[in-house]
């Protein structure tokens, strides 16, 4: 299976060996994950993902989805958050997503 493990890894400054240190493994492991020769277990996706600071679906060869400049800061922000802060965000913008009638919307109140 395809993924971005040595990207990600290239990206963030870091060697095969000092992924391997961070994750408890070997570089000739960490490689062969990189290559798709090891296969990746839910284990090593948590590890790898934590070691490099991403989601673990950040380490699955998806296409690449553009994110804005907005969206990116959005996203760090939201992840900073604990896990309640996270609900009452996940609220809030739910209820400001919500669509407003045309009788809110406009002030004017319809008889």
């Amino acid at each position: 299976m395809k993924n971005r493990i040595a990207e990600l890894r290239k990206a963030r400054g870091l060697t095969l060996q000092a992924l391997a240190d961070m994750v408890g493994a070997s570089n000739q492991q960490i490689s062969h994950l990189e290559k798709g020769r090891r296969g990746l277990t839910v284990d090593w996706v948590d590890r790898l993902a934590e070691a490099l600071d991403c989601h673990p679906f950040d380490l699955l060869d998806a296409p690449p989805q553009a994110k804005t400049e907005r969206e990116r800061a959005l996203l760090e922000l939201f992840r900073g958050m604990s896990d309640e802060q996270q609900d009452a965000f996940f609220q809030a913008t739910a209820a400001l997503a919500q669509p407003v009638s045309r009788e809110e919307g406009d002030g004017k109140k319809r008889a």
